[in-house]
């Protein structure tokens, strides 16, 4: 009866083992090519689940293409998604060469669930634990005159002994799973199996979302202020004597490629006040991922007019031109509800739930789909009810960017100089400069002069000052994070002295 129990408790262990190593180990599925002149890199963060219908996160970086579509959607690259696994669902990238073909790039991850094979060794895992522990339980008991007893109390006594082992086994397995993804797991895997919801919005939500802005920095992110901008915190209301200016854009502004003390308005502020003695000069960031023209707009009406700011700077152009490349032409200007609105953002809501505390139980849930994947579900843009119609198969993207021309783009900043002067803030716009090294297509080269152009035109309409930083940025790659766009510190400090000299010499400091 021991041989036996042993066999079993080995057998089972064994296959455990096995199981979590291959589901634990496997190593993620990465794809990198070149085609011509395209370069194409894709990969998903996992190379296998568990179970079908588990999450994982797709990334791609596509130079020099006209468009890339991750499962039939028209995206920006550099970009990711979170895409579900199943027996028909695979990560396809379609990518648009510069001659207009298409070419399709698939990633493989296999879903161990789907295989009766996996599932048989899993339930037989867990039976020859389970029953080794049974076996032995039971041997020790009928080794002794007292546990001989009838055949109901004996039963009874079977089922307690039957319970317990499975708490046992569950417990140590339980264990075993949260020490290991404690000392060893990857920081998807701590979200997805042990951090609570709290503790998820901590680590993974950069943002949180508000009334009207839509979302904003959450505050209770490491570099963020109790106001929700990057940076130092501020007093309302503000204190006399200080020139307060406020930096408005995208990620770019924010600067994803360095610390909040090495954006560009944190080094303007350092600028302004240790080379042209301002010493009353501060500058708020108020630029977050992913903002546009519209989040621009919005952020000055609605929260940075609180700061009672004296001037607002303006640079940003690769999110709009985002907005432009995935809008059906019938979403961005046609006879519908979200007519002058970005079609691409959708209403930010927050959808995560509760979550068990056992390790095991969220491993067991997340993988058969049972509990939701906390990294898919944390926070998102759940598209409106406005139904747009779709461009035809025939449509590229050079097609559809002549028809969703920059409007929005140029009303928003336009209304954005004419509130900041209404309220007695001196606005200033910069040309938006990216890596001219970088591979980058032609038409998206165009697209982005194009921005520049409007915002020359609109100024020189506007009287307002203009910093042609398209024009007088040097070209340096050590300036550069690899995308081409978001600046490292070297370009960050460039960005700041050229505003700095310009605000300087235009004499547009007031002390």
């Amino acid at each position: 009866m021991r041989s036996l129990a042993r066999l079993l408790a080995t057998l089972g262990s064994a296959i455990l083992t096995i199981l979590v190593i291959v589901f634990v180990f496997f190593p993620a599925s990465r794809l990198e090519t070149a085609v011509g002149e395209t370069t194409v890199r894709f990969s998903a963060s996992r190379g296998v689940v568990l179970f079908p219908n588990d999450c994982v996160t797709l990334s791609w970086n596509v130079f020099n293409t006209l468009g890339v579509r991750v499962n039939g959607e028209l995206l920006p690259t550099p970009s990711e998604k979170t895409l579900c696994i199943n027996a028909t669902t695979q990560p396809i990238l379609a990518v648009t060469l510069s001659d207009g073909t298409e070419q399709i790039f698939n990633l493989r991850v296999v879903v161990l669930g789907s295989s009766p094979v996996i599932l048989g060794l899993f339930v037989g895992a867990l039976s020859a634990l389970m029953g080794a522990v049974l076996l032995w339980l039971q041997s020790r008991a009928f080794a002794q005159q007292a546990w001989r007893t009838p055949l109901l109390q004996r039963t009874i006594r079977l089922t307690v002994l039957g319970a317990a082992s499975v708490g046992l086994v569950w417990g140590l397995a339980d264990m075993a799973l949260r020490s290991y993804f404690s000392s060893f797991g990857t920081r998807e895997q701590k979200i997805m199996y042990l951090y609570s919801v709290e503790d998820i919005r901590k680590e993974e939500s950069q943002l949180i979302y508000v009334p009207y802005v839509s979302y904003l920095p959450n505050p209770l992110t490491e570099g963020h202020n109790a106001l929700g901008y990057r940076g130092e915190e501020l007093q309302i209301p503000k204190p006399d004597g200080t020139f307060r200016i406020v930096a408005l854009g995208g990620s770019t502004t924010y600067s994803t490629g360095t610390s909040p003390q090495e954006s560009y308005p944190a080094l303007l502020q350092r600028e302004l006040r240790e080379s042209y003695g301002y010493a009353n000069v501060e500058v708020v960031n108020a630029g977050f991922l992913g903002y546009t023209s519209w989040e621009a707009l919005a952020t000055f009406a609605f929260r940075a007019l609180e700061l009672e700011p004296d001037m607002v700077i303006y640079y940003e152009g690769v999110n709009d031109l985002s907005v432009r490349e995935r809008s059906s032409v019938d979403c961005y200007a046609g006879a519908n509800a979200m007519r002058g609105l970005n079609p691409v953002r959708g209403v930010f809501i927050e959808r995560t739930g509760a979550y068990p505390d056992s390790t095991l139980a969220r491993f067991i849930g997340v993988n058969t789909g049972a509990l939701p994947n906390p990294l898919a579900l944390d926070t998102a843009f759940e598209p409106t009810l406005v139904e747009c119609t779709e461009d035809d198969g025939a449509m590229t993207i050079e097609t559809r960017l002549a028809q969703n021309m920059p409007t929005y783009f140029e009303r928003n900043l336009r209304n954005l100089v004419l509130l900041a002067r209404a309220n007695g803030v001196q606005p200033i716009i910069s040309t938006w400069v990216y890596n001219t090294e970088a591979n980058r297509p032609d038409l998206w080269r165009e697209q982005i002069a194009l921005q520049n152009d409007v915002l020359i035109q609109m100024t020189n309409a506007l009287d307002v000052p203009l910093v042609d930083l398209a024009r007088t940025f040097p070209v340096d790659n050590a300036f550069w994070e690899a995308d081409g766009i978001h600046m490292l510190a070297g370009g960050t400090q460039e960005q700041a002295k050229q505003y700095a000299r310009f605000l300087h010499e235009n004499g547009l400091i007031k002390d």
